[in-house]
C-alpha cells in the first residue's frame, strides 16, 4: 500500500514538472513561458528537429531565466500541451524581444512535424502569420489532442532572449494595449522635446538646440529598434538595414552627445583635456560604426565593443560634467543627474543583454528608462542654462540703461551747464559791451553840436543795438532761465506760459493748481522746464495750432504732465523722431519717468508724461 503512495506521488511530481505535458485548458489568461517549457542548448549547432525527435538524442532541463544573453549556441525549448475537452482550444505565444535571425516553431503530432512556422528577419514582414512586433505564434489544438511544441533559435554571437507568454486572444490584448501605452509616453515625450528644441532654434538660431534635437532623435530611432518598430515600418523587407540600423542609431547618438556635451559645457575652455577625450571618442565611434557593416562578425565586434565604450563614455561624461562645475559652470546640476541616470539604467540594460538579468518591465525597457530621463533632464538642463543666460544678459542690459541713463544724465547736465556758462558770457559780456555801447550813442545824441546826418544815423544804431540788446537778454534768459533758480519751477513754468502767450499768440490754458517745486532734486528742475519749452516750441514750428491745454497735476507718487494741441498732428506709423522729441524723451528717461505721445492726421497731439516724485 505504502509503494504505491509513493508511485503515485511520483508520478504527479512528474506530471507537474516544467517541461511536460500541460493540461491547456486549465491555463489562465497569462501563463509565463519559463513555467511550461524546458530548454536544450546546441553547442554544437547541427540539429535539425528529427534528430531532435529521435530518442534520448536530446537533455532537456528547466530554465528559471529565458533571456539567454550573447551566444553562438542554438537553443531548443520544449512544451507539451494536452486539451482534454471537447473544443478547439486556441492561444497566443508571444515572445517579449524581437530578435536578429529566425525564430523556428515546430508542431509535432505523434512524433512527427504536421507544421513549421518561422518568423524572424530574414522573411519580410507581410509573410508572418500575425503580424505584430515581435515574434507571435498561434497555439492551436483539437478536442482531446495532445501535441508537442519545440521552438527553436538561431546564436550567432548577437543577444538571444526567448521570455515569452501563452496568452488567450482577451490576454493577447491587455498585454499589448499596457506596453502600447507605456511606450506611447515614452514617445510622446521624446517627439514633444523634439518639436520644441526645433522651435527654439528658429526662436534663437542657437545650434545646441539642432544638435540636442538630433541625439534625442536617434536615441528615439534606438529604442524603436528595440521595440520592433523599425523593422514593422522602416525595413520590413530587409533583414540587412533592421539589423544596421541599431547601430547607425546608436553610433550617431553616440557623436551627437559628445558634441552637445562639450557645447553644453563649454569644455573646450573650461576641460580642455574632456574635450580632446570626447573628440577621441568620436573618432572610434566612427571606426566601430564602419566595422558594423560588415555582417556577422563586424556586427557581433560593434556589439561587444560598444558595450564597453557606452561605459567608458558615460563615465567621461559625469567626470567631464564634475570637473566644469569646479570651473565655475553654473547649470550643471540637471547634466550630472541625467548622467547618473544614463550610468544607472545603461548597465542595467547592458547586463540585460547580457543574460545577466532577467527580463522584468525595468531591465526590458531600461534603454527607455534611460534615454527619457536623459532627454527630459538635459532639456531641462538647457532650459536652466539660457534662464541663467537670460538673467545675465538682463543684468547686464540693466547695468547698460544704467550707464547710458548716468550718461544721459552727465552729458544733460554738461549741457546745461555749457549753456549757464554761455548765459553768463553773453549778459555780462556781449550783453555788458551792447549796454555801453547804447549809453554812448544816447550820450552822444544829447551833444548839441552834432549835425543832423550824425543824429540820423546815431538813431539807427541806437535801434539796432537796443533791439540786439534784448536778443542777447532772451537768448541769456533761454540758455538759463535765472527766475528758475531764484523763484523755483512753479513760477518759472508760468512766465514760460505768459511768454509763449506774448510771443506766439497762442491760446494757452494753463491747470495747476498747486506748486511743483521738490518733485524732484533741484539740479533737475531744469529737465522739466526744458520738457515744455521743447513742446512749446514744437508746437510753433510744426503743428500750426491755435489752442494748447497744458495740464499739471501733482499726485501722492508721481508728477502728471498732459500737453494737448489742436495742431495738424502727424502720422505715428512711420516712425520719424525729431530731434526736439527725441531731446524730451531722454529728459523724461533721466527723470525715470514715462511718456505717451498720441497724435493723428487733422487731429492735433497729445504727449502724457508721469514723473515719480523723489522724496528729499
Amino acid at each position: 500500500m505504502s509503494l504505491r503512495f509513493l508511485y503515485l506521488l511520483l508520478s504527479l511530481f512528474v506530471f507537474s514538472a516544467k517541461g511536460q505535458v500541460t493540461d491547456i485548458g486549465n491555463l489562465t489568461e497569462r501563463v509565463s513561458l519559463e513555467k511550461i517549457t524546458m530548454v536544450f542548448k546546441d553547442s554544437e549547432r547541427n540539429l535539425t528537429i528529427n534528430e531532435l525527435l529521435q530518442e534520448n538524442n536530446a537533455n532537456f532541463e528547466p530554465i528559471s531565466n529565458l533571456n539567454i544573453g550573447v551566444t553562438y549556441s542554438n537553443y531548443w525549448l520544449k512544451f507539451s500541451f494536452d486539451n482534454s475537452t471537447q473544443t478547439e482550444i486556441t492561444k497566443l505565444l508571444a515572445l517579449e524581444s524581437i530578435v536578429n535571425e529566425d525564430v523556428y516553431l515546430y508542431k509535432i503530432v505523434n512524433q512527427k512535424v504536421v507544421e513549421t512556422t518561422v518568423v524572424g528577419v530574414n522573411f519580410p514582414f507581410s509573410t508572418r502569420p500575425i503580424k505584430y512586433r515581435t515574434p507571435v505564434f498561434e497555439i492551436k489544438l483539437s478536442p482531446n489532442q495532445q501535441v508537442d511544441y519545440y521552438l527553436k533559435t538561431i546564436g550567432n554571437g548577437q543577444p538571444r532572449n526567448l521570455t515569452g507568454e501563452l496568452l488567450t486572444a482577451q490576454g493577447f490584448y491587455q498585454w499589448d494595449v499596457s506596453k502600447m501605452f507605456f511606450l506611447g509616453i515614452v514617445y510622446g515625450i521624446l517627439i514633444l522635446i523634439i518639436v520644441f528644441n526645433l522651435s527654439f532654434f528658429f526662436i534663437t538660431k542657437e545650434k545646441i538646440y539642432i544638435i540636442f534635437l538630433l541625439q534625442v532623435a536617434f536615441s528615439t530611432l534606438a529604442i524603436a529598434y528595440f521595440d520592433g518598430f523599425v523593422y514593422q515600418y522602416i525595413f520590413p523587407n530587409s533583414g540587412y538595414w533592421s539589423s544596421q540600423s541599431i547601430a547607425v542609431a546608436l553610433c550617431l547618438t553616440f557623436i551627437c552627445s559628445n558634441r552637445f556635451t562639450s557645447e553644453f559645457f563649454n569644455l573646450k575652455t573650461l576641460v580642455p583635456w574632456a574635450y580632446k577625450t570626447f573628440g577621441f571618442a568620436t573618432y572610434l565611434i566612427y571606426a566601430l560604426l564602419a566595422f558594423s557593416f560588415v555582417h556577422p562578425w563586424g556586427f557581433n565586434t560593434f556589439i561587444v565593443l560598444m558595450n564597453a565604450l557606452t561605459s567608458l563614455v558615460a563615465l567621461l561624461l559625469f567626470v567631464s560634467i564634475l570637473a566644469a562645475k569646479r570651473q565655475g559652470f553654473a547649470s550643471y546640476i540637471f547634466g550630472l543627474i541625467a548622467t547618473v541616470c544614463l550610468i544607472i539604467f545603461g548597465s542595467v540594460f547592458q547586463l540585460f543583454l547580457t543574460g545577466l538579468l532577467p527580463d522584468v518591465f525595468v531591465t526590458h525597457y531600461a534603454m527607455h528608462i534611460a534615454v527619457l530621463t536623459q532627454s527630459v533632464l538635459l532639456a531641462l538642463a538647457v532650459n536652466d542654462k539660457f534662464r541663467i543666460i537670460r538673467e545675465e544678459n538682463t543684468y547686464y542690459q540693466e547695468k547698460l540703461v544704467e550707464a547710458l541713463n548716468q550718461y544721459s544724465q552727465n552729458l544733460i547736465s554738461s549741457i546745461e551747464a555749457e549753456r549757464q556758462r554761455l548765459a553768463a558770457d553773453i549778459h555780462d559780456g556781449l550783453g555788458q559791451n551792447l549796454l555801453t555801447i547804447r549809453n554812448k550813442i544816447l550820450r552822444t545824441l544829447n551833444q548839441k553840436s552834432i549835425t543832423d546826418n550824425m543824429q540820423e544815423t546815431l538813431n539807427i544804431l541806437l535801434d539796432i543795438t537796443t533791439e540786439t540788446l534784448d536778443d542777447t537778454r532772451s537768448m541769456a534768459y533761454n540758455l538759463r532761465p535765472p527766475i528758475l533758480s531764484a523763484m523755483g519751477l512753479t513760477v518759472a513754468i508760468q512766465v514760460l506760459v505768459e511768454k509763449m502767450r506774448d510771443s506766439s499768440k497762442l491760446k494757452i490754458a494753463l491747470k495747476m493748481d498747486e506748486s511743483v517745486d521738490g518733485v524732484v532734486p533741484k539740479e533737475l528742475d531744469i529737465n522739466i522746464y526744458r520738457i515744455l519749452q521743447e513742446s512749446f516750441n514744437n508746437v510753433v514750428k510744426h503743428s500750426k495750432a491755435t489752442k494748447i491745454y497744458l495740464k499739471i497735476i501733482r499726485k501722492a507718487q508721481s508728477l502728471e504732465i498732459l500737453f494737448q494741441d489742436n495742431g495738424i498732428g502727424f502720422n505715428q506709423n512711420v516712425g520719424v523722431n525729431g530731434q526736439g522729441i527725441i531731446g524730451i524723451k531722454e529728459r523724461v528717461a533721466l527723470l525715470g519717468g514715462t511718456i505717451n505721445i498720441t497724435s493723428e492726421i487733422g487731429a492735433g497731439t497729445q504727449i502724457l508724461i508721469q514723473i515719480p516724485i523723489v522724496k528729499l
